[in-house]
């Protein structure tokens, strides 16, 4: 299973998206999701939701989740570090919701329409402190909907960002398992169990997945040869760049160039 870290270094940001599909993708911040029209599916924590519209999500720190539009959809994103609310960091970074969407006929028009306010707030560059105030109020009508179960890895919180942060700046170098640990001073029976306890993979396949994701991108963007894209992309051998790429995508890399430039 493919997963990527992103970083997001704003505390706050939100923006309309139209057609969203998105690979699967953690962060440290919260999300909260609305659909505005149309139909999206939503995937968190390896189950998956169909949103219609009105209804809602909220995706709480470190929380793997992905979408896909399979006709049309019409989003709006919101996402903000989980200390910036401030009454609610408590709440947003020590537990998670047993279910995590709400429908459209549970939420109180106020939230639908304090999103869009957030939105033309946002637009117009005002004061965080109005942006801090609305969310304030979206997450005190939204939160008491959510059945929020405590955590109990939420010592591992900092460690996940930390591992996964120094992956994503190092995985074309032969970054193994010893070294990660000895870099971010955690165990490195703690990092394995991280990745398949909260991550539900593992420490190669993600490495390699980050890897294969820009492989993918040199294949399509590039006429350079297989073999230099392999080690471009931080393989150490042909044969595992061969056997990573064929375990992912279920084709060599030669059929996936090949089959793109047939679609073209």
């Amino acid at each position: 299973m493919k997963i990527q870290y992103q970083h997001r270094h704003q505390s706050f940001h939100t923006f309309i998206s139209t057609n969203n599909t998105y690979p699967l993708h953690l962060h440290k911040h919260v999300e909260i999701t609305i659909v505005l029209s149309g139909k999206i599916h939503i995937t968190i924590d390896q189950q998956e939701y169909i949103l219609s519209e009105g209804d809602m999500v909220v995706i709480f720190p470190n929380q793997p989740h992905s979408y896909k539009t399979t006709e049309s959809s019409r989003i709006q994103l919101v996402f903000f570090d989980a200390a910036f609310p401030g009454d609610f960091t408590g709440d947003l970074t020590r537990h998670i919701p047993n279910n995590p969407m709400i429908p459209k006929e549970h939420l109180i028009d106020n939230v639908s329409n304090m999103l869009k306010a957030l939105h033309e707030q946002y637009k117009g560059n005002c004061d965080n402190r109005l942006l801090r105030a609305y969310t304030s109020v979206v997450l005190g009508h939204v939160l008491p909907l959510l059945s929020l179960k405590k955590i109990e890895y939420t010592q591992d919180l900092d460690s996940i960002q930390r591992i996964l942060a120094y992956v994503d700046l190092h995985f074309l170098e032969p970054v193994t398992l010893d070294m990660l640990a000895r870099e971010v001073g955690v165990s490195k029976f703690l990092i394995s169990r991280i990745f398949s306890e909260q991550l539900h993979t593992s420490f190669r396949d993600y490495v390699n997945g980050r890897r294969l994701a820009l492989a993918q991108v040199l294949l399509l963007s590039t006429s350079n040869p297989v073999t230099e894209i392999a080690f471009d992309s931080g393989f150490n051998s042909l044969r595992s760049f061969y056997r990573a790429f064929k375990k992912e995508y279920g084709i060599t890399p030669n059929e996936f160039r090949s089959n793109a430039q047939e679609v073209v």
